[in-house]
């Protein structure tokens, strides 16, 4: 009797370890949607939440830096598919004209909020991605970058609002805002911070209605998704807030810094994320944005505005650097872009 007992105890075990290994993590069920989307770009979740292929494509790759980032990055050409060096080269250029460089990646959408791929995938699903980003700052840390980690605050707020939108590629007014605090919040501890005047700002709520831009990628069939951003106005004059080409602060990147700021098909002006982090160091930043990639083009505008003017950089203190973390793998590369000529 106790053979036998210790036998189906001993099958059972097995079976159960059997179960548990042929069960496929996080990053190879990102592999499969890619695969099963093949030339199409947007993958369908569940409750209306739309994600791109590009971020699965992204957190399907695993270690992108280093030896591995050849096979990981999407770059036709590999020499460049290393983020670390350009990184560190362009944190370097920037600190010899005494401006520091605060890089501030936005995690892909199914990072945060992987049970919203499937039914069947839990919450804590992506543990073993959001290790290697921390393993990457870490990386970044020990080439004396400094990085803008929003990861324990998204995590943190997950369920406590939508922090990206379901329809669309970007962080919604609630996730922007995280981002825009946490910015704020490193920038005010630095020395120069306090002898700058400041202006005082509000905030009112304002209800848009989207079309996302995944919607629209999908055909521009799905349903209408209701945000609720906040506008940025001047206390005093009610006005809007202008970027600043003589602002201390430079916020450079992709649509991030666009989106909700720039109005027509970014959906509204004044409720951006160069907004809220206007409202919150109490004065306008300069801000810098493209609508293709945050890594090259974004860094070459910055070039183009130097170049055009030399005194532009002058009184410059920090340039946050903004852009979606899944062009880590991009296509474009990571190339050496000069600061300045």
């Amino acid at each position: 009797m106790k053979k036998r007992v210790s036998f189906l105890l001993l099958l059972a075990v097995t079976l159960a370890t059997f179960s548990y290994a042929a069960k496929p993590g996080f990053r190879e069920i990102c592999r499969e949607y890619v695969e099963k989307i093949g030339a199409g770009s947007v993958i369908s979740g569940v409750d209306g939440w739309l994600f791109f292929k590009d971020d699965l494509q992204h957190l399907g790759a695993g270690r992108f830096w280093g030896d591995a980032a050849a096979t990981a990055s999407t770059a036709n050409d590999k020499s460049t598919a290393d983020p670390l060096p350009a990184i560190e080269e362009y944190s370097k250029l920037l600190a010899e004209r005494g401006i520091t460089l605060y890089l501030m990646p936005v995690p892909p959408k199914a990072l945060i909020y992987p049970d919203k791929l499937a039914v069947t995938i839990d919450s804590k699903a992506a543990t073993e991605e959001l290790a290697l980003y921390r393993e990457f700052y870490s990386q970044l840390a020990a080439r004396r970058v400094k990085t803008i980690d929003l990861l324990p605050k998204l995590l943190e707020h997950r369920d406590k609002a939508a922090l990206y939108c379901r329809t669309d590629t970007h962080y919604s007014g609630a996730g922007l805002a995280l981002f825009a605090g946490a910015a704020a919040e490193v920038l005010k501890k630095e020395a120069w911070y306090a002898a700058l005047t400041k202006k005082t700002y509000n905030k009112s709520k304002l209800m848009v209605t989207i079309h996302g831009d995944l919607s629209q990628m999908a055909g521009g069939t799905g349903p209408e998704e209701e945000l609720e951003l906040a506008v940025v106005t001047g206390k005093d004059d009610g006005k809007q807030v202008e970027s600043d080409v003589k602002s201390p602060v430079i916020l450079l990147g992709d649509s991030h810094v666009l989106v909700f700021q720039a109005g027509g098909d970014l959906y509204a002006k004044g409720a951006g994320i160069f907004d809220h982090l206007s409202a919150e160091l109490g004065f306008a930043v300069d801000l810098l944005g493209v609508r293709g990639s945050g890594v090259t083009p974004a860094r070459i505008k910055l070039f183009q505005r130097a170049k055009q003017d030399a005194g532009y950089l002058e009184g410059k203190k920090a340039l946050i650097w903004c852009f979606a973390a899944r062009e880590f793998t991009g296509s474009g590369g990571w190339k050496k872009i000069p600061v300045a000529p």
